[in-house]
């Protein structure tokens, strides 16, 4: 034998071992199958074969499970996809079934016209184990602060709560397979992962975007003497979360404004808090929240009949800091 022939044997069984090497076979059941009361689960594999001379055939699938070598159907309609499916039971009182997927087929012999038997088996051994706690879906992707978001499933228990941005939401249980939650105070036009979150584990849901909301002031512009009191009115146009809900006041009128801070009460939408008029002056209030756009109001403050304002603004701001004495 010359060296040229010696050298297109030697090379034979590495090309055999490259076409095989490129044929695979792809797992599609997906790794968290929710867990139905008929047991019924479909297990779903794709076969590419990456040889030219395959008898199609002869081509059999099969799934490797409790010990059995089972043939697998093809699915319809995807005959050129080479897509097979399982329908396995799993038994009463098991919570889980190992399982691989095996392809066998044959191949031409074109030296002499005989066949081969060729076999793929799947890279590892895939694990079916259905899920008693799952999501469906969130029936909102986006919206403002405040908003009812609804979360379905299954496996909810009252100890759950949502979870949007690492914000905890106030969440309402209402049946093992529904959850309804307030969309946190975060800031607007991002998007935030929301996950449940609870005794039984961490699901991440979705991704939800909150939107600018618009809060409602009242009065939208003010006009006042040194000395008179307005009562100033702040709605979220939600329920407050625990521990309330701050709403940023600033102006740029320092002296002419005299307000405590401003926080809509716990459970509450909306809050009133008495603004007084002091020094002269013209100017704007500037009020911020998370999820709101900003709310300017305008604010003028005349001088007082029969007293200097300073005299005004000196007694207001001895009346605030005399109130949060005796807090």
């Amino acid at each position: 034998m010359n060296k040229a022939k010696k050298f297109v044997f030697a090379l034979a069984p590495l090309a055999a071992l490259a076409f095989s090497g490129c044929s695979s076979l792809t797992n599609l059941t997906p790794d968290r199958v929710p867990e139905n009361s008929s047991r019924v689960y479909t297990l779903t594999m794709s076969a590419y074969i990456n040889d030219g001379s395959i008898v199609k055939e002869s081509i059999e699938p099969f799934v490797v499970i409790d010990e059995q070598t089972i043939p697998m159907r093809e699915v319809k309609d995807a005959q050129r996809d080479r897509l097979y499916e399982y329908d396995y039971t799993l038994p009463k009182g098991r919570k889980n079934a190992k399982y691989y997927f095996l392809l066998k087929y044959k191949v031409d012999n074109n030296i002499n016209g005989t066949s081969k038997d060729r076999e793929i088996k799947s890279p590892t051994v895939y694990t079916l184990e259905p899920v008693s706690r799952y999501i469906v879906n969130m029936q909102n992707e986006r919206g403002p602060v405040g908003s009812q978001v609804t979360v379905l499933g299954r496996g909810f228990d009252k100890q759950d709560k949502i979870r949007v941005g690492g914000v905890v939401a106030d969440t309402e249980y209402l049946s093992r397979s529904t959850l309804n939650f307030a969309v946190p105070p975060l800031e607007a036009g991002k998007t935030y992962d929301v996950e449940l979150v609870g005794e039984k584990g961490e699901i991440w849901i979705g991704a939800f975007r909150v939107d600018t909301a618009q809060m409602g002031v009242s009065p939208a512009e003010i006009k006042i003497a040194g000395g008179e009191l307005v009562a100033m009115i702040f709605n979220i146009g939600f329920t407050a979360p625990k521990g309330g809900y701050p709403i940023d006041v600033k102006t740029n009128i320092p002296s002419s404004v005299i307000m405590e801070e401003v926080v809509v009460p716990e459970g509450q939408s909306s809050v009133s808090v008495m603004l007084k008029a002091a020094a002269e002056g013209k100017g704007s209030l500037f009020v911020n929240a998370p999820g709101f756009s900003e709310k300017v109001i305008p604010v003028e403050v005349a001088k007082p009949d029969g007293a200097p304002a300073i005299d005004e603004a000196s007694k207001a701001i001895n009346e605030i800091d005399a109130k949060a004495d005796k807090k």
